[in-house]
């Protein structure tokens, strides 16, 4: 019985690569359908099957042309009379159709491959079929959330998650071409409202001409979107540095995809490798927490107060994010490398000059592969207690110079608080509260544990870990919560005294700890016991610390 399935096995695999490296040719263009929606077909006629769909066609607003520009910028050839393997026909459209689906405009999105063609010297040519469950061209959402005003990470610094109502609408794929335009209105427990109109199309739609026909002959140019933005938002910062940012502003920005355009590339339906540029222009004014009893009088340090009023900031930004697409797991990995960059170029006509970057790395590396039931009975005490070990490590850092333009800039070349660096946080120095680190002001509101965070212009942070599957409890272990282990360390100081290089090394803070991690689909979250080890008298300190966020590293 062994030999036969042997046989079996065997003869499964020779036929699956026969399959596999099957030579076959697509024609182009394809032909591009639109099909009911699934409760509208007649499942009692049996006309629900993908080979009947012709029978279910109905008028869709996407545009031939554009399915087939993107079926251009896939691996597949269709300009010379070469056949491909079936396996690389196959692997490339399944990319296709992932990239459709990621757009939020289709229901389903089907690439079906036609019977071969009766004339001989055609055999391996095969039709094209797009099939697509368009949704509908409108959408409205009213509902509740939590606002991460940080867009990093919710940590239990004293703060407490702000609970905000949400409603939304949304025009989904007018013209055809997977274009979305969308009006945000948010409003949270502090009654501060926020308000965010966006329209995202690919980039070639908006050029007529040769200029159009330009960025569609470019490398996956007609995945190119382009973004824009107005927005007006009050981001509340009066627990690391007594004030709020009310911040209007507008922005145009140019993508390597249309997915993700609409946040910074960083949120967690966007699983692929980010770049952009974005220019913007926004109108800032910074305000200091006020006393509760005595309104007329601000409840903040001197610094903060000498820092307030509107300021306008024109800038240019350029960045990048890898989101985890070569790793194994985005939010709680255990193999593979990860990567984000940018650099911000601020000027006239604006207030603050300033050019300033960022980045990091990541490295995840399985020491121990993990074992399944029957090889765990066989591996020992130890080889069980080290079941899954991974090794984590990674680095962050940042820099920051101020710029006048030769006195253009009403700032000069001291920067703005608002732009400077504020490091601390269980997502990026685990043991110090958010902003915890770095200058600081002697005194600081009520809500600051200790003085108000003034920010740094050159800062890093260091980490390094181990982590396994949660031992004792397969329920946990199988639902990827991992125990994990940790040393870190990061500093947060300004441009002078950073080019003391022996000055920059010695400030550097330090912690220690363990905690436990799981990877969720708004982020990772970890629950973590640190001891700090050096730190700055003016630090502010947390051992236990919980928090949820787009981490990296």
């Amino acid at each position: 019985m062994s030999n036969e399935r042997k046989k079996l096995e065997a003869l499964s695999e020779k036929l699956s690569n026969y399959v596999q490296s099957y030579p076959i040719k697509l024609i182009f263009p394809a032909n591009v359908f639109g099909i009911k929606q699934p409760s509208e077909i007649d499942v009692s006629s049996g006309d629900q099957t993908s080979s009947n769909y012709k029978d279910n066609k109905v008028p869709i607003r996407t545009s031939s042309d554009f399915i087939n520009f993107r079926l251009m910028d896939t691996n597949i050839d269709f300009v010379s009379n070469e056949p491909t393997p079936m396996s690389n026909v196959t692997e490339s459209l399944q990319g296709f159709v992932a990239d459709l689906e990621k757009t939020g405009c289709y229901e389903s999105v089907q690439a079906v491959l036609g019977r071969p063609k009766d004339e001989p010297s055609a055999s391996d040519s095969r039709q094209l079929d797009v099939i697509l469950q368009e949704k509908n061209w409108y959408k409205i959402y009213v509902g509740g959330g939590i606002k991460q005003d940080h867009a990093s990470a919710i940590s239990s610094s004293g703060m407490i998650p702000k609970v905000q109502f949400e409603t939304s609408a949304s025009l989904i794929n007018l013209s055809g071409e997977t274009d979305v335009t969308q009006l945000n209105y948010t409003l949270d427990q502090c009654s501060t409202p926020s308000l965010c109109f966006q329209h995202t199309r690919p980039l070639y739609t908006l050029l007529s001409g040769s200029l159009g026909d330009s960025v569609l002959n470019m490398d996956q140019g007609s995945k190119l979107g382009a973004t824009i933005k107005a927005s007006v938002d009050t981001v509340d910062y009066e627990h690391t540095r007594s004030s709020k940012d009310h911040v209007q502003k507008i922005a145009v920005k140019v993508a390597n995809n249309t997915v993700g355009s609409s946040s910074s590339g960083h949120g967690p339906g966007n699983d692929d490798i980010y770049t952009g540029l974005e220019w913007s222009l926004a109108l800032r004014d910074v305000i200091p927490r006020r006393h509760i009893t005595t309104p007329f009088q601000c409840d903040a340090s001197p610094e903060v107060i000498a820092a307030a009023g509107p300021n306008l900031k024109h800038s240019l930004v350029a960045d990048y994010r890898f989101n985890g697409y070569l790793t194994d797991d985005r939010f709680n990995p255990t193999a593979g490398v990860d990567s984000y960059g940018g650099i911000e170029v601020a000027g006239p006509p604006g207030d603050v000059g300033f050019v300033k970057a960022w980045g990091g790395a990541a490295i995840h590396i399985p020491i121990v592969p993990e074992l399944d039931e029957e090889e765990k009975q066989h591996a020992g005490f130890l080889g069980n207690i080290l079941n899954g070990l991974s090794f984590h490590s990674s680095l962050n850092f940042g820099a920051l110079k101020g710029l006048n333009y030769g006195g253009l800039c009403a700032g000069g070349e001291s920067t703005n608080i608002s732009d400077r660096f504020h490091v601390g946080g269980s997502h990026q120095l685990r043991g110090f509260l958010p902003s915890g680190i770095g200058p600081r002001a002697a005194t600081g509101g009520q809500s600051v544990p200790g003085g108000d965070s003034t920010g740094g212009e050159v800062f890093y942070t260091a980490s390094t870990s181990l982590s396994m599957p949660f031992p004792g409890n397969q329920f946990l272990a199988g639902n990827g919560v991992r125990l994990f282990g940790f040393a870190n360390a990061g500093t947060l100081t300004s441009l002078e005294n950073a080019m003391d290089i022996g000055s920059f090394v010695n400030s550097t803070r330090t912690a220690v700890g363990g905690g436990v991690s799981v990877g969720t689909k708004m982020g990772r979250l970890e629950a973590t016991y640190a001891v700090p080890l050096r730190y700055s008298s003016s630090d502010a300190r947390r051992a236990v610390q919980a928090g949820i966020g787009f981490t990296f590293g």
